[in-house]
C-alpha cells in the first residue's frame, strides 16, 4: 500500500483558488437568474421553482418542497402563483385523483430559453478551446461538486 504524496504548497493555490473562482461563478450565475427571472416578471424563487420543475417526472408540491429545500406551505403558495400567471397548471393523478401533479405550460416556458442564448454561445466560444477529453474531466467535476453541495446543504439544514 503506497503512502499518499504531501500536498504542495502549489497544489494547495490551485485548489483555492478553483475553489474562489467556482464560489464567483456560482454567484454570477444567480446574477443571470436574477436578470432572467426580472425579464420575465418572477420573482428569483419563482424563476429557480421552474427550473426545477422542469427536470422533474411528473412532480407534486412534495416533491418540489423535498428538490427545493423549501416547507410544502411556501411552495403550494408558490405553485399558486405560477398557476396565476400561466406558467404552471395543476392536474389530478390518472391513478390516484388525490395527488395533484404539477405541470409546466409550454407555450409560456418557450419565453425562457431566448433569454439564456446569449449565454450558450458564449460558453460554446468558451469550451471550443478545451478538447473532449478536457470537457469531460470538468463535467465530472461538475457533477461531483453538485454532489457536495447537495450534501452540505443538506448537513447545513439539520
Amino acid at each position: 500500500m503506497s503512502t499518499p504524496e504531501p500536498v504542495t504548497p502549489a497544489r494547495r493555490d490551485l485548489e483555492a483558488g478553483l475553489q474562489a473562482e467556482v464560489q464567483q461563478a456560482i454567484a454570477d450565475g444567480i446574477l443571470l437568474q436574477q436578470a432572467v427571472a426580472d425579464r420575465l416578471g418572477l420573482g428569483l424563487s419563482d424563476f429557480k421553482c421552474l427550473t426545477a420543475l422542469s427536470g422533474m417526472d411528473a412532480p407534486t408540491a412534495g416533491d418540489v418542497a423535498a428538490h427545493t429545500g423549501l416547507t410544502t406551505g411556501a411552495v403550494t403558495r408558490m405553485i399558486d402563483r405560477l398557476e396565476r400567471g400561466g406558467w404552471v397548471r395543476r392536474e389530478h393523478g390518472t391513478q390516484d385523483r388525490r395527488k395533484v401533479i404539477v405541470r409546466l405550460v409550454p407555450e409560456k416556458m418557450s419565453q425562457v430559453g431566448p433569454l439564456f442564448d446569449g449565454m450558450s454561445a458564449a460558453w460554446t466560444q468558451a469550451l471550443a478551446e478545451y478538447d473532449d477529453d478536457q470537457i469531460a474531466m470538468m463535467l465530472d467535476l461538475f457533477r461531483r461538486m453538485r454532489t457536495v453541495a447537495r450534501q452540505q446543504a443538506l448537513a447545513l439544514a439539520e
